[in-house]
């Protein structure tokens, strides 16, 4: 069959999405499919030795066999809402205009968000007479409308109204957790539509190492307690928790926080660091997969976090990296997050209501003064990951839907 992928990120941008749709188009290549992918040509979240590529509009490369097309997106402000919702429909209206002169393909993936991509996908369909799945990562508008990003009443309305129109239009639905998928329902999605492919990671890759690693050297961090965040540093991550929890442990000069990423709430983490004047805090770019690798393994601590008025049940994509390397994890978020089930399930760290500075605080030292324990977590992860996030498994699955279908 063939195959289009449609994702605002891909290689070698460095996120979740990006990783997720790669894998996925290398091995339903790999099962004998013929696999596209359109996507935005690069600019952030690359790694620092990554160039950027400037005065390119339209680009088409070949990887292995898979042809990847790649659109310019707008130049506006990530941080101003309003210019990202433009930048959305933007990649959706350009995407659509340029997927209409690649071909007929039986079957278009989309990762949303962005929500209009889903649209494109399916207008997709029904000009090529081929089946539409939608992969529901965050759940747009609700996530938006949380973060109150999303204000005006008749934009949430024609939001609200898209989204269930593609619910009910796409050919099926994918969401990484049973929350996500009762979130769904009640929101109007047929349930029958609705499939759990949980995210999923390389065991071969993301397994457990030493933290006497390279990166603690190049970083200068031999002998650290590392707190560890890598990722996007955006609206929904709630990282102003973690710096005022820093501030409250500073005088364990061992324990050091490293986050590594960019995003839009960067800068307001650096003007936080300069103005306490903390020693404990490191800032690095985003890594590269490999050194992302480094980053877990050398990690006493890795955390995952949510904005505290984020309600929708996601699962945030490291979350599964970091079980998969044997770390303890500590989970700063709204209860309502599938996350609190995964960690209390596996015994593999501490989830933590945002906004409890001082639970959080707790569990750091707690971890910090008992190797035993850290060690426990560490195995119980990466024994939950074997058994839930392997990547052959969560593929197998898309097969099974891509036959069913």
């Amino acid at each position: 069959m063939k195959i289009l992928l449609l994702t605002q990120d891909f290689p070698p941008v460095l996120n979740s999405a990006a990783r997720l749709f790669s894998e996925l188009a290398e091995d339903l290549q790999n099962h004998g499919h013929t696999v596209s992918v359109l996507t935005r040509i690069p600019e952030r979240y690359l790694a620092s030795t990554e160039k950027r590529r400037k005065g390119i509009f339209f680009n088409k490369e070949n990887k292995n066999g898979i042809k990847i097309y790649r659109i310019k997106s707008l130049p506006v402000p990530k941080h101003i809402p309003l210019a990202r919702a433009l930048d959305h429909f933007w990649t959706s209206f350009s995407f659509l205009v340029s997927g209409i002169f690649l071909g007929k393909y039986d079957f278009i993936i989309v990762y949303s968000p962005p929500l209009p991509l889903a649209l494109s996908g399916y207008i997709f369909s029904k000009i090529w007479r081929g089946k539409v799945i939608v992969n529901v990562q965050d759940i747009y508008p609700q996530t938006v409308i949380d973060l109150g990003l999303l204000r005006k009443r008749f934009l949430i309305k024609l939001a609200e109204w898209m989204e269930l129109f593609i619910y009910k239009k796409v050919h099926a639905i994918v969401v990484h957790s049973e929350g996500n998928k009762d979130f769904l329902i009640k929101r109007g999605a047929p349930s029958k539509k609705i499939y759990v492919i949980e995210n999923w990671v390389d065991l071969n890759i993301l397994k457990p190492g030493l933290k006497s690693s390279n990166w603690r050297k190049i970083n200068n961090l031999n002998q650290a307690f590392i707190v560890s965040f890598a990722g996007t540093m955006g609206f929904a991550q709630g990282l102003e928790e973690v710096v005022k929890v820093a501030e409250k442990l500073r005088n364990y000069s061992d324990i050091i926080f490293v986050f590594a990423g960019d995003g839009v709430a960067r800068p307001a983490i650096e003007k936080f660091i300069v103005k306490k004047k903390l020693t404990n805090v490191r800032l690095l770019p985003h890594q590269s997969p490999d050194l992302y690798r480094e980053m877990l393994q050398a990690s006493d601590i890795c955390l995952v976090t949510l904005n505290k008025n984020l309600k929708t049940p996601v699962v945030p994509g490291k979350l599964q990296c970091i079980m998969a390397v044997g770390r303890p994890v500590i989970c700063i978020a709204n209860p309502a997050s599938d996350a609190k089930r995964i960690i209390e399930e596996a015994g593999c760290g501490f989830f933590i209501n945002s906004g409890n500075l001082n639970r959080l605080s707790e569990a750091i030292l707690k971890i910090y003064k008992n190797k035993d324990l850290a060690k426990d977590m560490g195995r119980k992860g990466r024994k939950y990951a074997e058994e839930h996030f392997d990547r052959k498994k969560c593929v197998q699955k898309y097969l099974a839907l891509l036959s069913n279908l």
